[in-house]
């Protein structure tokens, strides 16, 4: 298997693993608060890099870097408003209003990491985010919680900004799972913090049910979801690998339809297959100019 194919498995694989989390979350959310969510969420995820480094013999190291506290910072922010708008919003809207990441993740990775992109690939990210815009607006009115559109998209924007630092921190000499350990152990001093603010830390009110659902949606989407987009960030460019998640909400909705339905019309149809042809005929692209690239280096070599 070539290292686009493995990097478009394992981004497609986490983009599913993502897509499950917000259904769980919100049932967890029933139960438990929002800090105690994000609480609940690190250090889920921080036991699961031990074991995973343990079973792995692969032990899990601290990177103390600057890129990596930041992104742990962004990525605290990130988790608290995740929890936040869950609270308050459906999964489907969740998952509506988390197009913007793809938005987010594009314009952030021109900035940060100088990436280029060529009039195709403009031409279908432009094409795949306006499929995105056309799926979700199915007539919902958000302006009844303006509070909640407001957390998911701060979610969106930290977490686009979480993986710039990511795709600035990897390297083939770095564990992805020892870089998810460190970042999670950083944020969990943070949402502490935040946690003792809202004082609700040591107030015992802790629901087995709701930390069941809130364990299960980090183990797929928090950790699983990550470790495989950070594996997929070694062979995607940020942008393309980004622009691919734009499936999320589409299997979101599909997940949570029995729970809250929502209506199927003509333009959120044509959206999904705008969506749908626009991402794989960007990842062809893709994987044609990486072909053309190893051809140029190539010759030069020989001459």
């Amino acid at each position: 298997m070539s290292e686009i194919r493995k990097g478009h498995l394992f981004n497609m694989l986490s983009v599913l693993m993502l897509a499950v989390g917000p259904l769980l979350s919100k049932f967890g959310l029933l139960e438990t608060s929002p800090s105690k969510a994000a609480l609940i969420n690190v250090l889920t995820i921080i036991t699961a890099c031990v074991l995973l480094g343990l079973f792995t013999k692969n032990y899990v190291k601290f990177y103390f870097e600057k890129n990596i506290i930041l992104l742990a910072l962004f990525n605290s922010l990130g988790i608290i408003f995740l929890f936040l708008s869950i609270e308050l919003l459906s999964p489907v809207e969740i998952g509506f209003l988390g197009r913007f990441y793809t938005v987010f993740a594009v314009i952030l990775s021109m900035f940060f990491l100088k990436e280029k992109l060529s009039r195709k690939e403009l031409f279908f990210i432009t094409f795949a985010v306006l499929g995105t815009f056309l799926f979700v607006d199915t007539g919902g009115d958000y302006t009844n919680n303006l509070v909640g559109s407001l957390f998911a998209l701060l979610y969106t924007f930290f977490f686009a900004l979480t993986n710039i630092f990511i795709k600035k921190t990897l390297s083939k000499q770095k564990s992805s799972n020892s870089i998810m350990f460190t970042n999670n152990s950083i944020s969990l001093l943070i949402i502490i913090i935040y946690t003792l603010i809202m004082g609700e830390l040591f107030d015992g009110n802790y629901s087995f049910e709701g930390i069941g659902y809130l364990v299960l949606s980090t183990l797929l989407g928090g950790f699983l979801g990550t470790l495989l987009l950070y594996e997929a960030l070694k062979y995607l460019r940020f942008s393309i690998a980004n622009v691919t998640r734009a499936f999320s909400p589409l299997l979101l909705a599909v997940i949570s339809y029995p729970f809250f339905p929502i209506e199927i019309t003509v333009r959120n149809t044509l959206g999904a297959i705008i969506l749908i042809l626009s991402i794989l005929l960007l990842s062809t692209g893709d994987k044609k100019e990486k072909a053309n690239e190893k051809t140029i280096v190539t010759s030069n070599s020989a001459k």
